[in-house]
């Protein structure tokens, strides 16, 4: 739970420091846990703020982003799982909206992309709902394959 608070926490600050807003859609916590309410107290500064960006790291896009597939016939599913029903495969250079990044099962690169467990929820693929393409309000896609 810890180590989850603290990427949510670095994916924040990569955020903010990409220009991101607060209109930008932010993930459910329903199935991804919830962040514990600050204090009471603020500060103006973080021990955080002084990373710089090459320090944090780039293991998926950040949620809010567009990402790029790099590998053809990667599968989008209907949950973050390479044994979930696929609805869909898409090739190098489509592009997706991504909602957030959630952990899953693992899966295995062959040739094109990196193994992981990182998955990205998804709402738009080439540019089109997700519910209008797919009946469902998410599609997933191991993150490995997207730049």
């Amino acid at each position: 739970m810890r180590r989850r608070l603290i990427l949510v926490g670095i994916l924040a600050l990569t955020l903010a420091a990409c220009g991101g807003s607060s209109s930008t859609p932010s993930p459910s916590t329903s199935d991804q846990g919830s962040v514990a309410p600050s204090s009471g107290t603020s500060s103006s500064s973080s021990p955080l703020d002084s990373l710089q960006p090459t320090e944090v790291p780039s293991a998926a896009p950040a949620a809010g982003s567009t990402a790029t597939a790099i590998c053809d016939s990667i599968s989008l599913r209907k949950a973050a799982s390479s044994s979930s029903t696929r609805l869909k495969a898409i090739n190098s250079g489509m592009a997706v909206h991504v909602v957030a990044t959630v952990s899953g099962t693992s899966y295995t690169a062959g040739s094109c992309g990196t193994s992981g467990n990182t998955w990205l929820q998804i709402d738009e693929v080439g540019g089109k709902s997700t519910q209008a393409a797919y009946g469902v309000p998410y599609v997933y896609a191991a993150a490995g394959f997207f730049q």
